[in-house]
């Protein structure tokens, strides 16, 4: 393998092994098997090339011509060095990338390439002066390359067009463009997620048969009564949603973390339109939100006053609705709300001083109300904080058996490249998409706390 190569895979594999221990730093986790063998195996190989790279360096020519004419360091000697022009080298910007692959092209093509790092700096005998030295900063400002400094500048005006010097600071752009985190969206999390392939009728029963006592067969013939059960029936559909982005080709390729980041961007825009249709959907052509859909809870709204006895009302409601929910369900049964809501609960438990706590946090993060796990939601109502007749912003019960999401061809968001349609515009056209449904298929499994305020 060549010098050149080995130094390339060195890199490539130091890379690697930096890729996969910051995906672990940003979760703030530890490695995982997989990625600690993969970190280890590039790891080892960027070691095992290591010495193979010093013992090509020792023997290349280039490398101990430019040593002896004072270019690069020799061993044991310190970095700043004269050169063969009898001039100071800062050999920190000497060695720049762009520099090294300007010589590299010009020795491997027999000096017919000339880049501009390289011929920028030529004597006009043949030679070059190598960057950062100080005939190459001369040649370069005769050259008219850079116009002159003006002294007591700083780098916030180098970085502008400004007549301290121009774009003269170099302010480099992280290739990661911070992303937004997305809202809470529990109802999908808590719900029953199924894939469809058509659509699917769901059969529910509507009303229980009824038994009736039976007078004793005597005299006269007595028959059992009683009345049948009664069926109904609810669709489970598939609405299509999603969106279209364009690109420039000439921003995906400039810009190598542009397209990774409308893809997210895409992805997390899908989640948050499904997630209000889940919440607040009227159930024609778009899913049926499960927010006012489902048992009514306690019946009368509480009342918030705006005093002090809010926290016992505001907790005396769940102990309430937890009694209205049947014990079939309570097993599997989870809290819905705001992220807020459960915030006023907590606080409301704390000015009532309660002897035993009503809202805990799990060692993990879970958190609980009475005994539940809560999922909280972008879309749930907040509590009322004026004058209303009442809202629902606290649904508790078993969202497995209560309402049902069904999404076609499976549980992923599709993405599609489309490279055709604005080709002659040189555009280039990312979409996103999914069919989904949701319905409330047992009304009583969730039930709802109404809260007013005066």
């Amino acid at each position: 393998m060549k010098l050149f190569d080995m130094k390339a895979r060195h890199q490539e594999a130091m890379d690697a092994a930096q890729t996969v221990l910051a995906t672990a730093e940003r979760a703030n986790r530890k490695m995982t098997p997989a990625e600690q063998s993969l970190f280890d195996s590039n790891m080892a190989e960027a070691d095992a090339l290591s010495p193979r790279i010093e013992a090509s360096m020792a023997v290349n020519t280039l490398s101990s011509q430019l040593t002896a004419h004072g270019f690069f360091p020799a061993p044991g000697k310190p970095a700043a060095q004269t050169s063969s022009f009898g001039t100071p080298l800062r050999l920190g910007e000497a060695l720049s990338p762009e520099y090294a692959r300007s010589l590299h092209a010009f020795i491997t093509t027999g000096g017919k390439a000339h880049d501009e790092e390289l011929t920028a700096g030529a004597d006009g005998a043949g030679g070059y002066h190598i960057p950062g030295s100080e005939m190459y900063t001369r040649q370069r400002r005769a050259n008219g390359l850079f116009a002159p400094m003006n002294a007591a500048t700083y780098e916030g005006t180098l970085g502008n067009s400004t007549t301290a010097g121009g774009f003269a600071v170099s302010v480099p752009t992280e290739q990661l463009i911070v992303p937004l985190a997305l809202p809470d969206l529990g109802i999908y999390d808590a719900s029953m997620v199924v894939p469809t392939t058509s659509d699917v009728k769901i059969p529910q029963a509507a009303s229980f048969g009824t038994s009736a006592l039976k007078a004793e067969s005597t005299g006269t013939i007595a028959t059992f009564g009683g009345t049948d059960p009664t069926l109904g029936q609810i669709t489970l559909s598939a609405f299509m949603s999603g969106a279209l982005r364009t690109c420039s080709w000439e921003l995906i390729q400039d810009v190598e973390a542009f397209q990774a980041f409308i893809v997210d961007d895409l992805l997390k825009g899908q989640r948050i339109l499904e997630g209000s249709l889940l919440a607040t959907g009227t159930g024609t052509n778009q899913p049926q939100g499960v927010f006012g859909n489902t048992g009514t809870g306690t019946g009368t709204a509480y009342n918030l006053a705006g005093t002090a006895a809010d926290s016992a009302t505001l907790l005396n409601s769940l102990f309430d609705v937890v009694s209205t929910l049947k014990a079939g369900y309570q097993a599997n049964a989870v809290w819905v709300m705001a992220r807020s809501t459960g915030l006023a609960i907590r606080r409301a438990q704390m000015q009532s001083n309660l002897f035993a706590a009503i809202a805990t946090v799990d060692a993990d993060g879970t958190e609980r109300i009475l005994g539940k796990p809560v999922f909280y939601d972008v879309n749930a109502p907040a509590l009322p904080t004026a004058t209303t007749a009442g809202v629902l912003p606290i649904l508790y019960g078993d969202f497995k058996a209560g309402y049902v999401v069904g999404v076609r061809g499976g549980a992923g968001i599709n993405v599609k490249i489309l490279d055709q349609p604005w080709a002659n515009q040189g555009q280039l056209g990312i979409l996103a998409y999914r069919r989904l449904d949701g319905r409330v298929r047992r009304s009583e499994a969730i039930q709802s706390v109404k809260v007013s305020h005066t």
